[in-house]
């Protein structure tokens, strides 16, 4: 893997084995966050303040904030542009609900550009490894990941179900296929939405074309346990003021299930923006 690192660029330790992300300092200014998730893929920051107001206009400082009107309104929920991740109890909402999450990049489904994902725990109570969010460094599993797993990917699609249609409004109703990398000018990587682990309710499916039932589950499980070596994922615990930055090209990342009596509202936000020269020039190997 090929990276830059920008000279100005801020200190702190790394969260993966592999090298993946960065924990700041907590007197390190709003203004370095940008560059400190293109520099590392993930950026922590502990203490931050903010409200609904402040939160919308941070996200809004960092590029163009994505968001859902006129023919897509009715997306996520009908969210517009933060969403609010509440661990709601409402059983039909899957993506704001308190189940698991596999691993996934976010704007798949909906076919969207989402290069930064913005996560902010505006209030946290009573949890521990629940609802935690995971990070795969999906850049480095690609450079170890055995031949077999890597076929199907290389064979260039996956064919995806939505389950949620109150979420995913602008999709088509039965099985459609998905390409199996991106390359919005920046980072080419994986475009992957693992399936979902036998909960009550499932957002979403996927299956490998071509493939029985049970040996395209049998690689997705192959795959899911390569993902999530230790080496490559970061967990995070959240506490109320925390502020996750994620690069949505290089890095794949889920949720991990809430227990009944605990509290998890984070806002999440997504921006886009075009080739940026400074951000690393990772490349997946071998495609």
């Amino acid at each position: 893997m090929n990276s830059s690192v920008h000279p100005h660029a801020v200190r702190g330790r790394p969260l993966t084995a592999s090298g993946l992300g960065i924990e700041l300092p907590d007197d390190t200014p709003l203004t370095a966050v940008r560059q400190a998730v293109l520099d590392h893929g993930v950026s922590l920051l502990r203490n931050v303040h903010f409200d609904d107001h402040s939160f919308r206009r941070f996200v809004e400082s960092l590029g163009d904030k994505i968001s859902y009107t006129d023919d897509n309104a009715q997306v996520g929920y009908g969210f517009a542009d933060i969403l609010k991740l509440d661990g709601t109890h409402d059983q039909e909402k899957v993506i704001t609900g308190r189940g698991s999450l596999p691993l996934h990049t976010d704007g798949i489904l909906l076919g969207t550009q989402v290069d930064l994902i913005i996560l902010y725990a505006a209030e946290v109570r009573d949890i521990d490894e629940d609802g935690a969010t995971v990070v795969c460094d999906q850049l480095a599993a690609w450079q170890d990941m055995p031949e077999p797993l890597r076929q199907p990917l290389l064979d260039g699609k996956l064919e995806y179900l939505a389950f949620e249609r109150g979420y995913f409004t602008s999709v088509p109703e039965g099985w459609y296929p998905i390409s199996t990398f991106r390359d919005y000018g920046r980072v080419r990587s994986l475009n992957l939405a693992l399936p979902f682990d036998g909960q009550a309710k499932a957002s979403w499916d996927v299956r490998v074309p071509g493939l029985t039932s049970e040996a395209s589950a049998a690689w997705f499980a192959a795959l899911e346990q390569h993902l999530t070596t230790d080496a490559y994922l970061y967990s995070h615990r959240w506490r109320t003021g925390d502020l996750l930055i994620i690069d949505n090209q290089r890095t794949l990342h889920g949720r991990r299930g809430l227990q009944p009596q605990t509290c998890r509202k984070l806002l999440r936000g997504q921006v886009t923006f075009e080739a940026i020269t400074s951000a690393p020039g990772a490349t997946l190997a071998s495609v």
